[in-house]
Protein backbone atom coordinates (compact mmCIF):
# COMPACT_ATOMS: atom_id res chain seq x y z
CA UNK A 1 0.00 0.00 0.00
CA UNK A 2 1.13 3.58 -0.63
CA UNK A 3 -0.23 7.05 -0.05
CA UNK A 4 -2.36 7.42 -3.15
CA UNK A 5 -0.82 9.59 -5.84
CA UNK A 6 1.93 10.88 -3.58
CA UNK A 7 0.09 13.38 -1.33
CA UNK A 8 -0.48 13.04 2.40
CA UNK A 9 -4.13 13.52 3.31
CA UNK A 10 -3.91 14.80 6.89
CA UNK A 11 -2.73 18.41 6.98
CA UNK A 12 -0.17 20.10 9.24
CA UNK A 13 -0.60 23.40 11.11
CA UNK A 14 2.76 24.86 12.19
CA UNK A 15 3.05 27.78 14.62
CA UNK A 16 5.55 30.48 13.71
CA UNK A 17 7.50 32.37 16.35
CA UNK A 18 10.99 33.60 17.19
CA UNK A 19 12.56 30.29 16.12
CA UNK A 20 10.84 30.27 12.73
CA UNK A 21 10.31 33.87 11.64
CA UNK A 22 13.10 34.07 9.08
CA UNK A 23 12.35 33.41 5.41
CA UNK A 24 14.60 30.36 5.10
CA UNK A 25 12.95 28.55 8.01
CA UNK A 26 9.44 29.44 6.80
CA UNK A 27 10.34 28.11 3.36
CA UNK A 28 11.66 24.85 4.83
CA UNK A 29 8.64 24.43 7.10
CA UNK A 30 6.33 24.69 4.08
CA UNK A 31 8.61 22.46 1.98
CA UNK A 32 8.54 19.79 4.70
CA UNK A 33 4.75 19.62 4.69
CA UNK A 34 3.11 22.49 6.60
CA UNK A 35 -0.20 23.50 5.03
CA UNK A 36 -1.27 26.23 7.47
CA UNK A 37 0.93 28.67 9.38
CA UNK A 38 -0.40 29.73 12.79
CA UNK A 39 0.31 33.08 14.41
CA UNK A 40 -0.33 32.95 18.15
CA UNK A 41 -1.48 36.45 19.13
CA UNK A 42 -1.11 35.61 22.83
CA UNK A 43 2.61 36.20 22.22
CA UNK A 44 4.23 38.84 20.03
CA UNK A 45 2.99 42.18 18.71
CA UNK A 46 1.23 43.35 15.52
CA UNK A 47 4.43 44.83 14.05
CA UNK A 48 6.17 41.45 14.32
CA UNK A 49 3.17 39.63 12.85
CA UNK A 50 2.74 42.11 9.98
CA UNK A 51 6.32 41.43 8.91
CA UNK A 52 5.75 37.69 9.32
CA UNK A 53 2.65 37.74 7.10
CA UNK A 54 4.57 39.66 4.45
CA UNK A 55 7.35 37.06 4.57
CA UNK A 56 4.88 34.18 4.28
CA UNK A 57 3.10 35.67 1.28
CA UNK A 58 6.44 36.37 -0.38
CA UNK A 59 7.24 32.66 -0.12
CA UNK A 60 3.87 30.98 -0.70
CA UNK A 61 0.38 31.83 -1.91
CA UNK A 62 -0.73 28.29 -1.03
CA UNK A 63 -0.17 28.19 2.74
CA UNK A 64 -3.13 29.23 4.85
CA UNK A 65 -2.50 31.86 7.53
CA UNK A 66 -4.27 31.36 10.86
CA UNK A 67 -4.48 33.98 13.61
CA UNK A 68 -5.08 32.41 17.01
CA UNK A 69 -6.88 35.01 19.14
CA UNK A 70 -5.78 35.27 22.80
CA UNK A 71 -9.29 35.37 24.27
CA UNK A 72 -10.01 36.14 27.94
CA UNK A 73 -7.06 34.34 29.53
CA UNK A 74 -7.28 34.86 33.30
CA UNK A 75 -3.94 35.28 35.07
CA UNK A 76 -2.48 36.04 38.48
CA UNK A 77 -0.62 39.34 38.86
CA UNK A 78 2.88 40.24 39.94
CA UNK A 79 4.55 38.77 43.03
CA UNK A 80 6.41 40.37 45.92
CA UNK A 81 9.40 38.21 44.98
CA UNK A 82 10.49 36.10 42.03
CA UNK A 83 8.54 33.02 43.14
CA UNK A 84 6.55 31.90 46.18
CA UNK A 85 6.01 28.33 47.36
CA UNK A 86 2.43 27.51 48.44
CA UNK A 87 2.30 24.78 51.08
CA UNK A 88 -0.42 22.15 51.20
CA UNK A 89 -3.24 23.19 53.54
CA UNK A 90 -2.27 26.86 53.50
CA UNK A 91 -5.17 29.33 53.54
CA UNK A 92 -4.92 31.86 50.70
CA UNK A 93 -7.10 34.90 49.96
CA UNK A 94 -7.87 35.32 46.25
CA UNK A 95 -8.69 38.91 45.37
CA UNK A 96 -9.82 40.85 42.33
CA UNK A 97 -8.17 43.99 43.74
CA UNK A 98 -4.90 45.05 42.13
CA UNK A 99 -2.34 44.12 44.79
CA UNK A 100 1.12 42.58 44.72
CA UNK A 101 0.67 38.91 45.62
CA UNK A 102 2.65 37.85 48.69
CA UNK A 103 1.57 34.22 49.11
CA UNK A 104 -1.10 35.06 51.68
CA UNK A 105 -3.11 37.08 49.19
CA UNK A 106 -3.06 36.42 45.43
CA UNK A 107 -4.37 38.90 42.88
CA UNK A 108 -6.36 37.28 40.05
CA UNK A 109 -7.23 39.46 37.08
CA UNK A 110 -10.95 38.60 37.12
CA UNK A 111 -13.50 41.15 38.34
CA UNK A 112 -16.29 38.67 39.16
CA UNK A 113 -14.56 36.36 41.65
CA UNK A 114 -17.20 36.56 44.37
CA UNK A 115 -20.07 36.44 41.88
CA UNK A 116 -18.99 33.51 39.69
CA UNK A 117 -16.75 31.31 41.84
CA UNK A 118 -18.70 29.36 44.46
CA UNK A 119 -17.55 27.61 47.67
CA UNK A 120 -16.23 24.05 47.11
CA UNK A 121 -15.24 24.82 43.52
CA UNK A 122 -11.68 24.21 42.34
CA UNK A 123 -9.09 26.68 41.08
CA UNK A 124 -6.10 25.62 38.98
CA UNK A 125 -3.00 27.79 38.58
CA UNK A 126 -0.18 27.33 36.04
CA UNK A 127 -1.80 24.58 33.93
CA UNK A 128 -2.93 22.71 37.04
CA UNK A 129 0.43 22.55 38.79
CA UNK A 130 -1.20 24.23 41.81
CA UNK A 131 -4.74 23.31 42.89
CA UNK A 132 -6.87 25.30 45.33
CA UNK A 133 -10.34 24.75 46.77
CA UNK A 134 -12.67 27.63 47.59
CA UNK A 135 -13.69 27.52 51.25
CA UNK A 136 -15.73 30.69 51.63
CA UNK A 137 -16.79 33.93 49.98
CA UNK A 138 -15.40 36.98 51.78
CA UNK A 139 -16.88 39.66 49.52
CA UNK A 140 -17.86 40.29 45.90
CA UNK A 141 -14.19 40.41 44.96
CA UNK A 142 -12.49 38.20 47.57
CA UNK A 143 -12.52 34.46 48.27
CA UNK A 144 -10.87 32.27 50.89
CA UNK A 145 -9.16 29.18 49.51
CA UNK A 146 -7.11 26.21 50.69
CA UNK A 147 -4.12 24.72 48.86
CA UNK A 148 -4.83 21.11 47.85
CA UNK A 149 -1.84 20.60 45.56
CA UNK A 150 1.24 22.57 46.65
CA UNK A 151 3.63 24.19 44.21
CA UNK A 152 5.76 27.15 43.25
CA UNK A 153 3.79 30.25 42.32
CA UNK A 154 5.27 32.37 39.52
CA UNK A 155 4.00 35.73 38.20
CA UNK A 156 1.50 36.08 35.35
CA UNK A 157 0.56 32.39 35.27
CA UNK A 158 -2.82 31.30 33.94
CA UNK A 159 -5.81 30.49 36.15
CA UNK A 160 -8.64 28.05 35.38
CA UNK A 161 -12.04 27.76 37.07
CA UNK A 162 -13.39 24.45 35.70
CA UNK A 163 -16.52 24.44 37.89
CA UNK A 164 -17.64 28.00 37.11
CA UNK A 165 -19.77 29.61 34.43
CA UNK A 166 -17.85 32.82 33.80
CA UNK A 167 -19.44 36.22 33.15
CA UNK A 168 -16.76 37.66 30.87
CA UNK A 169 -17.25 37.40 27.10
CA UNK A 170 -15.16 34.87 25.17
CA UNK A 171 -14.35 37.53 22.57
CA UNK A 172 -12.56 40.53 24.08
CA UNK A 173 -11.90 44.06 22.81
CA UNK A 174 -8.32 43.00 22.10
CA UNK A 175 -9.65 40.10 20.03
CA UNK A 176 -11.74 42.54 17.98
CA UNK A 177 -8.63 44.62 17.36
CA UNK A 178 -6.80 41.53 16.13
CA UNK A 179 -9.75 40.53 13.93
CA UNK A 180 -9.43 43.90 12.19
CA UNK A 181 -5.68 43.45 11.87
CA UNK A 182 -6.09 40.00 10.34
CA UNK A 183 -8.82 41.07 7.94
CA UNK A 184 -6.77 44.03 6.74
CA UNK A 185 -3.72 41.79 6.22
CA UNK A 186 -5.75 39.19 4.29
CA UNK A 187 -5.25 36.22 6.59
CA UNK A 188 -7.44 33.20 5.91
CA UNK A 189 -8.74 32.01 9.25
CA UNK A 190 -9.16 32.88 12.92
CA UNK A 191 -9.19 30.56 15.94
CA UNK A 192 -11.44 31.76 18.78
CA UNK A 193 -10.06 30.89 22.22
CA UNK A 194 -12.03 29.82 25.30
CA UNK A 195 -15.26 29.34 23.37
CA UNK A 196 -18.11 28.42 25.69
CA UNK A 197 -21.24 28.59 23.54
CA UNK A 198 -22.25 29.00 19.87
CA UNK A 199 -22.92 32.72 20.36
CA UNK A 200 -19.16 33.24 20.84
CA UNK A 201 -18.53 32.06 17.28
CA UNK A 202 -21.52 33.91 15.86
CA UNK A 203 -20.31 37.19 17.37
CA UNK A 204 -17.00 36.86 15.49
CA UNK A 205 -18.74 35.91 12.25
CA UNK A 206 -21.17 38.82 12.53
CA UNK A 207 -18.38 41.29 13.28
CA UNK A 208 -16.40 40.22 10.22
CA UNK A 209 -19.46 40.11 7.99
CA UNK A 210 -20.51 43.62 9.02
CA UNK A 211 -17.05 45.15 8.68
CA UNK A 212 -15.54 43.09 5.84
CA UNK A 213 -18.49 41.79 3.80
CA UNK A 214 -16.37 41.24 0.70
CA UNK A 215 -14.07 38.76 2.48
CA UNK A 216 -14.72 35.22 3.63
CA UNK A 217 -12.86 33.86 6.66
CA UNK A 218 -12.75 30.40 8.22
CA UNK A 219 -13.71 30.62 11.92
CA UNK A 220 -12.32 27.89 14.16
CA UNK A 221 -13.77 27.10 17.59
CA UNK A 222 -11.12 26.06 20.11
CA UNK A 223 -12.59 23.49 22.47
CA UNK A 224 -10.66 23.97 25.71
CA UNK A 225 -13.36 24.52 28.36
CA UNK A 226 -15.75 22.01 29.90
CA UNK A 227 -18.63 24.33 29.04
CA UNK A 228 -17.60 24.04 25.38
CA UNK A 229 -17.45 20.25 25.66
CA UNK A 230 -21.01 20.27 26.98
CA UNK A 231 -22.08 22.53 24.08
CA UNK A 232 -19.96 20.82 21.42
CA UNK A 233 -22.84 19.94 19.08
CA UNK A 234 -24.23 23.47 19.06
CA UNK A 235 -20.76 24.95 18.59
CA UNK A 236 -19.90 22.53 15.77
CA UNK A 237 -23.15 23.52 14.10
CA UNK A 238 -22.05 27.16 13.65
CA UNK A 239 -18.23 27.03 13.51
CA UNK A 240 -16.38 26.45 10.23
CA UNK A 241 -13.82 24.21 11.92
CA UNK A 242 -13.00 22.78 15.35
CA UNK A 243 -9.74 22.63 17.29
CA UNK A 244 -9.18 20.08 20.06
CA UNK A 245 -7.08 22.38 22.27
CA UNK A 246 -5.76 19.81 24.71
CA UNK A 247 -3.69 22.25 26.79
CA UNK A 248 -6.34 24.15 28.75
CA UNK A 249 -8.82 21.31 28.24
CA UNK A 250 -6.37 19.07 30.09
CA UNK A 251 -6.53 21.48 33.02
CA UNK A 252 -10.32 21.84 33.08
CA UNK A 253 -11.08 18.13 32.58
CA UNK A 254 -9.42 15.20 34.36
CA UNK A 255 -6.30 14.44 32.35
CA UNK A 256 -7.27 10.78 32.01
CA UNK A 257 -10.41 11.84 30.14
CA UNK A 258 -8.58 13.80 27.42
CA UNK A 259 -8.27 10.87 24.96
CA UNK A 260 -11.99 10.21 25.34
CA UNK A 261 -12.91 13.87 24.89
CA UNK A 262 -10.64 14.05 21.83
CA UNK A 263 -12.41 11.14 20.16
CA UNK A 264 -15.83 12.57 21.01
CA UNK A 265 -15.00 16.05 19.67
CA UNK A 266 -13.54 14.63 16.44
CA UNK A 267 -16.63 12.45 15.99
CA UNK A 268 -19.03 15.36 16.48
CA UNK A 269 -17.03 17.58 14.12
CA UNK A 270 -17.20 14.84 11.49
CA UNK A 271 -20.95 14.51 11.92
CA UNK A 272 -21.38 18.25 11.30
CA UNK A 273 -18.94 18.04 8.36
CA UNK A 274 -16.44 20.42 9.89
CA UNK A 275 -12.66 19.92 9.63
CA UNK A 276 -10.96 19.33 12.97
CA UNK A 277 -7.45 20.14 14.21
CA UNK A 278 -5.85 18.11 17.01
CA UNK A 279 -3.43 20.30 18.94
CA UNK A 280 -1.03 20.65 21.89
CA UNK A 281 2.14 18.79 22.85
CA UNK A 282 2.05 16.47 19.84
CA UNK A 283 5.85 16.41 19.37
CA UNK A 284 6.76 18.52 22.40
CA UNK A 285 10.09 16.82 23.11
CA UNK A 286 11.38 18.15 19.78
CA UNK A 287 11.55 21.63 21.30
CA UNK A 288 14.92 20.31 22.49
CA UNK A 289 15.52 16.96 20.79
CA UNK A 290 16.09 16.00 17.16
CA UNK A 291 13.58 13.14 17.22
CA UNK A 292 10.21 12.57 18.92
CA UNK A 293 9.43 10.07 21.66
CA UNK A 294 7.63 6.83 20.85
CA UNK A 295 4.63 8.05 22.83
CA UNK A 296 4.44 11.25 20.76
CA UNK A 297 4.58 9.33 17.48
CA UNK A 298 1.78 7.10 18.76
CA UNK A 299 -0.25 10.15 19.82
CA UNK A 300 -0.07 11.70 16.34
CA UNK A 301 -0.91 8.41 14.66
CA UNK A 302 -3.87 7.76 16.96
CA UNK A 303 -5.27 11.24 16.27
CA UNK A 304 -5.20 10.33 12.57
CA UNK A 305 -6.97 7.04 13.28
CA UNK A 306 -9.54 9.04 15.29
CA UNK A 307 -10.33 10.98 12.11
CA UNK A 308 -8.59 14.32 12.58
CA UNK A 309 -8.18 16.48 9.47
CA UNK A 310 -5.10 18.32 10.71
CA UNK A 311 -2.46 18.01 13.42
CA UNK A 312 -0.83 21.05 14.98
CA UNK A 313 2.63 22.01 16.20
CA UNK A 314 2.90 24.82 18.76
CA UNK A 315 6.08 25.39 20.81
CA UNK A 316 7.83 22.80 18.65
CA UNK A 317 8.04 25.19 15.69
CA UNK A 318 7.54 28.55 17.43
CA UNK A 319 10.39 28.40 19.94
CA UNK A 320 11.94 24.97 19.38
CA UNK A 321 15.47 24.25 18.23
CA UNK A 322 14.42 22.22 15.18
CA UNK A 323 11.26 23.71 13.62
CA UNK A 324 11.66 22.47 10.04
CA UNK A 325 12.87 19.04 11.18
CA UNK A 326 9.84 18.72 13.46
CA UNK A 327 7.50 19.34 10.52
CA UNK A 328 9.37 16.71 8.50
CA UNK A 329 8.88 14.17 11.32
CA UNK A 330 5.20 15.04 11.48
CA UNK A 331 4.89 14.44 7.73
CA UNK A 332 6.69 11.10 8.06
CA UNK A 333 4.32 9.98 10.84
CA UNK A 334 1.28 10.98 8.77
CA UNK A 335 2.59 9.17 5.69
CA UNK A 336 3.43 6.00 7.63
CA UNK A 337 -0.02 5.97 9.23
CA UNK A 338 -1.79 6.54 5.92
CA UNK A 339 0.30 3.75 4.36
CA UNK A 340 -0.98 1.22 6.89
CA UNK A 341 -3.60 -1.43 6.23
CA UNK A 342 -5.38 -0.33 9.41
CA UNK A 343 -5.86 3.19 8.05
CA UNK A 344 -7.34 1.88 4.81
CA UNK A 345 -9.85 -0.25 6.71
CA UNK A 346 -11.12 2.63 8.85
CA UNK A 347 -14.10 4.45 7.37
CA UNK A 348 -14.52 7.63 9.39
CA UNK A 349 -17.08 9.36 7.25
CA UNK A 350 -19.77 7.25 5.61
CA UNK A 351 -20.56 5.53 8.90
CA UNK A 352 -20.43 8.74 10.93
CA UNK A 353 -24.16 9.33 10.77
CA UNK A 354 -24.89 9.28 14.47
CA UNK A 355 -24.28 11.48 17.44
CA UNK A 356 -21.52 11.05 19.97
CA UNK A 357 -23.66 8.67 22.02
CA UNK A 358 -23.57 6.12 19.19
CA UNK A 359 -27.16 6.16 18.00
CA UNK A 360 -29.09 7.85 15.21
CA UNK A 361 -31.16 10.28 17.25
CA UNK A 362 -29.15 13.27 15.98
CA UNK A 363 -29.15 12.12 12.35
CA UNK A 364 -30.30 14.91 10.04
CA UNK A 365 -33.06 13.72 7.75
CA UNK A 366 -32.87 16.64 5.34
CA UNK A 367 -32.35 15.37 1.79
CA UNK A 368 -29.46 17.64 0.82
CA UNK A 369 -28.58 17.04 -2.83
CA UNK A 370 -24.95 18.13 -2.40
CA UNK A 371 -24.46 15.69 0.49
CA UNK A 372 -25.98 12.84 -1.50
CA UNK A 373 -23.68 13.61 -4.44
CA UNK A 374 -20.68 13.70 -2.08
CA UNK A 375 -21.54 10.32 -0.54
CA UNK A 376 -22.11 8.81 -3.99
CA UNK A 377 -18.74 10.08 -5.21
CA UNK A 378 -16.94 8.58 -2.21
CA UNK A 379 -18.75 5.24 -2.64
CA UNK A 380 -17.89 5.17 -6.36
CA UNK A 381 -14.22 5.91 -5.64
CA UNK A 382 -14.12 3.04 -3.16
CA UNK A 383 -15.75 0.56 -5.56
CA UNK A 384 -13.63 1.54 -8.56
CA UNK A 385 -10.30 1.90 -6.75
CA UNK A 386 -7.41 3.90 -8.12
CA UNK A 387 -9.64 6.94 -8.52
CA UNK A 388 -9.49 10.64 -7.91
CA UNK A 389 -12.56 12.66 -6.91
CA UNK A 390 -12.66 15.95 -8.81
CA UNK A 391 -14.86 18.62 -7.20
CA UNK A 392 -15.62 21.79 -9.13
CA UNK A 393 -16.35 24.24 -6.35
CA UNK A 394 -16.66 28.00 -6.26
CA UNK A 395 -16.77 28.37 -2.47
CA UNK A 396 -15.11 25.14 -1.32
CA UNK A 397 -18.39 23.77 0.04
CA UNK A 398 -18.52 20.62 -2.11
CA UNK A 399 -14.88 19.73 -1.45
CA UNK A 400 -15.48 20.17 2.30
CA UNK A 401 -18.47 17.80 2.16
CA UNK A 402 -16.46 15.14 0.36
CA UNK A 403 -13.48 15.62 2.67
CA UNK A 404 -15.66 15.09 5.75
CA UNK A 405 -16.35 11.55 4.49
CA UNK A 406 -12.62 10.71 4.66
CA UNK A 407 -12.31 8.88 1.32
CA UNK A 408 -9.19 6.89 0.51
CA UNK A 409 -9.16 8.57 -2.91
CA UNK A 410 -7.62 12.05 -3.08
CA UNK A 411 -9.92 15.01 -3.66
CA UNK A 412 -8.88 17.40 -6.41
CA UNK A 413 -10.75 20.65 -5.75
CA UNK A 414 -10.94 22.94 -8.77
CA UNK A 415 -11.40 26.42 -7.28
CA UNK A 416 -11.65 29.97 -8.67
CA UNK A 417 -8.88 31.68 -6.68
CA UNK A 418 -6.08 31.33 -4.15
CA UNK A 419 -8.29 32.44 -1.25
CA UNK A 420 -10.70 29.51 -1.68
CA UNK A 421 -7.67 27.26 -2.12
CA UNK A 422 -6.28 28.35 1.25
CA UNK A 423 -9.71 28.01 2.86
CA UNK A 424 -9.45 24.28 2.13
CA UNK A 425 -5.92 23.98 3.52
CA UNK A 426 -7.15 22.32 6.74
CA UNK A 427 -9.31 19.73 4.99
CA UNK A 428 -8.34 16.08 4.88
CA UNK A 429 -7.31 14.76 1.46
CA UNK A 430 -7.94 17.95 -0.52
CA UNK A 431 -5.52 19.06 -3.24
CA UNK A 432 -6.48 22.37 -4.87
CA UNK A 433 -5.99 23.73 -8.37
CA UNK A 434 -6.99 27.27 -9.29
CA UNK A 435 -9.03 27.65 -12.48
CA UNK A 436 -10.15 31.23 -12.89
CA UNK A 437 -12.89 30.41 -15.39
CA UNK A 438 -15.02 28.93 -12.60
CA UNK A 439 -15.82 32.40 -11.30
CA UNK A 440 -17.38 33.58 -14.57
CA UNK A 441 -18.64 30.13 -15.69
CA UNK A 442 -16.49 30.11 -18.85
CA UNK A 443 -14.95 26.65 -18.36
CA UNK A 444 -16.24 23.28 -19.55
CA UNK A 445 -15.82 19.74 -18.26
CA UNK A 446 -13.15 18.90 -20.83
CA UNK A 447 -10.98 21.71 -19.44
CA UNK A 448 -11.36 20.29 -15.95
CA UNK A 449 -10.44 16.73 -16.97
CA UNK A 450 -7.37 17.94 -18.84
CA UNK A 451 -6.36 19.86 -15.72
CA UNK A 452 -6.75 16.71 -13.60
CA UNK A 453 -4.65 14.69 -16.05
CA UNK A 454 -1.93 17.34 -16.00
CA UNK A 455 -1.92 17.35 -12.17
CA UNK A 456 -1.03 13.64 -12.01
CA UNK A 457 1.07 13.40 -15.19
CA UNK A 458 4.42 13.62 -13.40
CA UNK A 459 3.97 10.76 -10.93
CA UNK A 460 4.16 7.92 -13.46
CA UNK A 461 1.59 5.96 -15.43
CA UNK A 462 1.32 3.13 -12.90
CA UNK A 463 0.61 5.53 -10.03
CA UNK A 464 -1.74 7.96 -11.77
CA UNK A 465 -5.52 7.50 -11.27
CA UNK A 466 -7.55 5.19 -13.51
CA UNK A 467 -10.78 7.13 -13.09
CA UNK A 468 -11.88 10.66 -12.31
CA UNK A 469 -15.14 10.93 -10.43
CA UNK A 470 -16.30 14.39 -11.32
CA UNK A 471 -18.79 16.36 -9.24
CA UNK A 472 -20.17 19.80 -9.87
CA UNK A 473 -23.27 21.77 -10.72
CA UNK A 474 -24.93 23.29 -13.72
CA UNK A 475 -24.21 26.06 -14.40
CA UNK A 476 -20.60 25.18 -13.56
CA UNK A 477 -19.26 27.07 -10.57
CA UNK A 478 -22.54 28.40 -9.23
CA UNK A 479 -22.40 28.17 -5.40
CA UNK A 480 -24.63 25.48 -3.91
CA UNK A 481 -25.60 23.99 -7.27
CA UNK A 482 -23.76 20.65 -7.00
CA UNK A 483 -26.16 18.23 -8.65
CA UNK A 484 -24.24 15.84 -10.92
CA UNK A 485 -21.64 13.10 -10.81
CA UNK A 486 -19.75 11.82 -13.84
CA UNK A 487 -17.20 8.99 -14.03
CA UNK A 488 -14.46 9.46 -16.62
CA UNK A 489 -11.71 7.00 -17.58
CA UNK A 490 -8.32 8.70 -17.23
CA UNK A 491 -6.14 6.16 -19.06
Amino acid sequence: MHVLFGSKKVKIVATLGPASADKTTIKNIIKNGANVLRLNFSHGDPVFFAKLIKNIRGISLDAGILIDLPGPKIRIGGLSKEEIFLNKGAKIILTGKHVISDGKTIFIDYPYLGKDIKPNSLVYIDDGKIKLKIIDKISEYELLSEVLTPGTLKPEKGVNFPDAVLSIPSVTEKDMKYLRFGAEHDVDMFAVSFVRKPEDILSVKNFLKENYPEKDFLIIAKIEKLEAVRNIKKIAGVADAIMVARGDLGVEAPVENIPIEQKNIISVAGFYKKPVITATQMLLSMVENESPTRAEVTDVSNAIFDGTDSVMLSEETAIGKHPALTVRYMSKIITATENSDIFNKINHGLNNNCGSDGNNKDRKSVADVSSIIAETAVTASKLLGGSVIVAITRSGYTANLISSLKPYAPILAVVPNERVKRRLSLNYGVICIVMEGIADETINLKDVINLAKDRFANIGKNKSPNYAILTGGVPIGEPGSTDFIKIIKMK
